[in-house]
């Protein structure tokens, strides 16, 4: 009975110091997690108020992290708005297919719907020659003259969209001379080849925009690099001593990575507002423009998700040209 008791007392111990040493261990591990957090809040803040100790020297690199950031930037809005402008960012092509004189809406109806069904073509819809004559008679200098004519020379159109995903020349072709044989048809019209010509030229651009944004995003990094290369060299013996104590390159680091990842952030922010000043000052051309054409043409800027997008990239360009510069030149510093 003794022993049996005395087990038990053991027994009781031996789980009292098991959970003691659980709730020691998630006691330790919560403190780590706590102080870690606390050390990169203090770092976080303790970087931008060394950014703003220098306001001029801080501000210029910016200003030149956010140019590099804007030129990519600009150019593919600018082949992205050229694509609409052209009506090349939708993946089809547009055949139109002017029908015989004579031909009632009904007839002009039920052949747009006979043809919807063949395969490659996405939509058709029917242009009555009413519906032209509306649509000439709007645009400037063409009422008084469509107004004069004796009747409406115009004829019914077929407008088919054709699907152009792993659509050739010759398909298209080949679709062409199908709707331009059938009896209803007077002119069948596709103009494929300008088409593909438009798309390797845009094609071509967008290349050239890859190209320069990896270049400058390269130069981002060499320049935040650089920037945080002269910031390591002015704290020289101050790291020294640190590591002196006992801190790990890691610790030592962290400062500067903040501060690279600050200089990536303020220069994507500087890039957004001069992306949207140029849209700005673009306004009032591209609405001069609209009028003499007589069409709705409004700039597409890099909307909510593409500017935060472009904010986190100059925020990783930022925080990797200061990885770079920090891992080897710290490295480099060592107590002797």
């Amino acid at each position: 009975m003794f022993k049996s008791t005395k087990t038990n007392r053991r027994t009781g111990e031996n789980r009292s110091d098991s959970g003691q040493a659980i709730n020691t261990s998630s006691h330790s591990l919560a403190s780590r997690i706590q102080s870690w957090r606390s050390h990169h809040r203090l770092v976080a803040k303790q970087s931008i108020q060394r950014l703003l100790v220098t306001p001029v020297s801080s501000l210029m690199t910016i200003l030149v992290l956010a140019i590099a950031i804007t030129l990519p930037a600009a150019l593919n809005i600018v082949i992205t708005n050229v694509a609409q402008l052209t009506g090349q960012t939708n993946d089809h092509v547009q055949m139109s297919l002017y029908l015989q004189k004579g031909l009632s809406d009904t007839q002009g109806i039920k052949l747009a719907n006979q043809i919807a069904d063949w395969d490659n073509v996405t939509s058709t819809r029917y242009v009555s020659p009413q519906e032209a004559k509306d649509s000439f008679k709007s645009m400037d200098g063409f009422a008084e003259i469509i107004d004069n004519l004796p009747e409406n020379p115009l004829p019914g159109v077929v407008i088919v969209i054709i699907s152009e995903q792993s659509l050739s020349v010759n398909d298209a072709e080949m679709l062409r001379e199908r709707a331009a044989a059938l009896q209803k048809v007077a002119i069948a019209k596709i103009d494929l080849a300008w088409l593909q010509k438009l798309h390797a030229i845009i094609g071509l651009a967008q290349q050239v925009a890859a190209v320069l944004t990896a270049l400058l995003a390269v130069g981002v990094v060499l320049v935040v690099g650089n920037t945080i290369k002269l910031a390591i060299d002015s704290r020289r013996e101050e790291i020294i001593v640190t590591k002196l104590i006992g801190a790990t390159n890691a610790f030592v680091r962290r400062p500067f990575l903040y501060m690279g990842l600050w200089f990536g952030i303020g220069g994507a922010l500087i890039a957004l507002i001069l992306i949207n000043a140029c849209k700005y000052a673009l306004t009032n051309a591209i609405e001069s423009l609209s009028l003499v054409y007589g069409t709705d043409i409004s700039l597409a800027g890099l909307g909510f998700t593409n500017s935060m997008t472009l904010v986190l990239m100059g925020a990783m360009l930022g925080w990797l040209g200061a990885w770079l510069a920090a891992s080897q030149h710290i490295r480099a510093l060592e107590p002797r």
